[in-house]
Formats: structure tokens, sequence, C-alpha cells
């Protein structure tokens, strides 16, 4: 690390889901100068971190008991789920008052089920879904939208700027998710009405 990143960074910071936006995350997280700890279904999938200095962990387990702040970036809520809750998951390993944002797209009910298990042992996670795509991770011009505890947010929120240029806090945990779908919602809408306002118009 420079001199400038071991004043601003401390700790390690975990990493679950190396897919095509989760890896590109972590990546960014490496130049910012954190030191990651890091999971996936795929070993093969951590090569490229490893090899930056990145450290491996067997399970999510593995990632908590090595990192005060844990981010995921996975495929949908069942994983999320099975990845916090579940057997080896995250909740059990993670120390008091350790953090889980969710980077991944999910579901309202889920974030707040995983948010209130999390409570119940003084730990904390945010939904912190993102917008953008992979063009917008690998330029960092990427919206990250959070919801859960304001002050928690404040607190880690330098992590969550080296991975975009959008970083907003929404309001309470599931709001950040709701607007994501919102978001989703209404981009697919507009694409289908366009479509066939177009195809009128061509056969028109």
């Amino acid at each position: 690390m420079s001199s400038q990143s071991q004043t601003d960074v401390a700790g390690s910071v975990g990493f679950i889901g190396l897919g095509t936006m989760g890896g590109r995350m972590a990546a960014s997280l490496q130049k910012a100068g954190y030191d990651l700890v890091v999971h996936d279904v795929s070993r093969d999938a951590a090569q490229t971190y490893e090899e930056a200095g990145a450290a491996w962990a067997d399970s999510p387990k593995e990632v908590a008991e090595g990192a005060e702040v844990v981010l995921t970036s996975l495929p949908g809520p069942a994983e999320v789920e099975a990845v916090a809750l579940g057997a080896d998951g995250v909740i059990d390993a993670m120390n008091p008052e350790g953090v889980l944002f969710d980077l991944s797209t999910n579901s309202p009910s889920v974030v707040r089920r995983v948010h209130a298990a999390f409570a119940e042992k003084q730990r904390h996670m945010l939904d912190a879904p993102v917008r953008g795509g992979a063009r917008g991770v690998a330029s960092r011009k990427l919206a990250i939208w959070v919801g859960g505890d304001e002050a928690v947010f404040t607190r880690h929120r330098k992590i969550l700027d080296a991975l975009g240029d959008g970083v907003r806090y929404i309001g309470p945990i599931g709001s950040a998710s709701i607007a994501k779908l919102v978001h989703n919602c209404s981009h697919y809408a507009l694409n289908r009405v366009l479509s066939e306002v177009f195809t009128l118009g061509v056969k028109a």
C-alpha cells in the first residue's frame, strides 16, 4: 500500500462474488489500496485478485473472520440469504459491529429479513444495489444506492466511494432495493413501449 492508502484505509475488506460486476468492483477496491479477502463459488475466479495481493477464503464465514466490512455481489436473493445466514455464512463469524453491504439486486423482503437477523446479533446489514452495468464499474461511473443505518453508511462510505462516483443514501433498510427495482422496471417498460411504437411506425 502507498502511505496515503495506509492513512485512509483501515483493515481488510471482504468481497464475496467475483463475477462480471463483483470482479470489477473488487479490482476497484484493490486499485484504491484496500487489502481484500475474497471468496467465490469458483476458486479460479479469484486468481487475478490473489495475484494482486488478495487473500483467499474457503467460505463466506472465513471472509467475515478476516474483515470487519464485507461486500457481496451475487446473482439474486437466494444466494445473498445463503451467504449471509446459511451454514458457513457471514453472520456468525462477523465481529460485533461488523457490516455487510449487499451490492446485489435483491428482494426488499429478503434484505429486511437478513437485516433483522444481523441486528439481533449487533451486526449491521445495508442494501447497496448498483446501477451502471459492467461499463459503469470499469469507468467508476457507477451509482450505488444505500438503505439502512445512516451512521453506519457514513462511517464506511469511503469504501463505496472507491467503487463509484454516485454513492447516495436513500433511506431505511430496503429503500435502496426498492429504488433499484423501480428503476429496472421503468427501464424495461420504456424499452418495450419504444420497441412497439417504432414497430408501428415502420409498419405504417
